[in-house]
């Protein structure tokens, strides 16, 4: 599930879950109310995503390991521009990944294929070629690494280029925990795309594993908050606000619900 723009509207009190827990499939269905200089639109979207095996939290009931390496497939739809994704990744036991993700916007389409290899359970490196409608194809790289700090806390890093390098960038994610059950969860990403530089940058703090409140930014003063509560292991909601400090006519007012079992 991406960051949104979102706002605390609510931070419920829950005790903290000690042990972890396991997921195979994962849903969401969201609203996003945008304001535009007093214009109204309300969007609203669907996603899923199973995977193969279980995937175990590392404390906060939305926090997993940096690098997958679980098999899965996933479905996304959007009724603005009537947009839906279907994809799904494939891990071979020898390490080879092999990946496919098919895409429509307003009849526009794209196909894209992966391949990838896991060269160690912290390390991963892939290709991929995405063919839009009428154009023709693009080629990226990337490579994941995860350093793993002590107990469930890691550093990971995540470098991407095309093959022509017109646009490249890196970002990093720290995760960790700290005392009585809270956490910290820490993401900027770096870029360059055809020499427009670009930066952003969120934070999410965790009460306890259900609660949690974040905040992002970025280089063109794009801003959200949000919040995320779980009433039990399966179901939560997540609500927030995003805008952008240079237009104050622009205003997102989003909420969730998201299903893991």
């Amino acid at each position: 599930m991406t960051l949104k723009y979102v706002l605390p509207v609510i931070a419920l009190a829950a005790s903290a879950v000690v042990s972890a827990e396991e997921y195979q499939l994962f849903t969401g269905v969201s609203a996003d109310h945008i304001r535009v200089s007093g214009d109204n639109e309300t969007n609203w979207s669907l996603d899923g995503t199973y995977f193969f095996d279980k995937k175990v939290t590392l404390g906060p009931l939305d926090q997993f390991e940096y690098i997958n390496k679980v098999t899965n497939v996933s479905a996304a739809y959007r009724d603005d521009n009537n947009v839906w994704a279907i994809g799904g990744e494939y891990f071979a036991q020898n390490g080879l990944v092999v990946s496919a993700a098919h895409s429509r916007v307003s009849g526009n389409y794209a196909n894209q294929i992966g391949l990838g290899y896991l060269v160690s359970e912290n390390f991963i490196i892939r290709a991929q070629a995405i063919k839009p409608k009428d154009t023709s194809a693009a080629y990226q790289f990337s490579a994941s690494y995860n350093y793993q700090l002590q107990g469930n806390d890691y550093v990971g890093f995540t470098a991407y280029t095309d093959d022509e390098f017109d646009f490249y960038g890196i970002s990093s994610k720290y995760f960790a925990g700290l005392n009585d059950g809270r956490y910290i969860a820490v993401g900027v990403t770096l870029a360059d795309n055809d020499g427009r530089s670009y930066w952003a940058t969120e934070a999410d703090y965790y009460f306890n594993a259900m609660t949690s409140v974040g905040v992002s930014y970025d280089k063109v003063d794009n801003y959200s908050l949000n919040a995320k509560h779980f009433f039990n292991r399966s179901w939560a909601l997540e609500a927030g606000f995003g805008s952008n400090a240079d237009s104050s006519g622009y205003k997102v007012y989003s909420v969730g619900v998201i299903g893991q079992f």
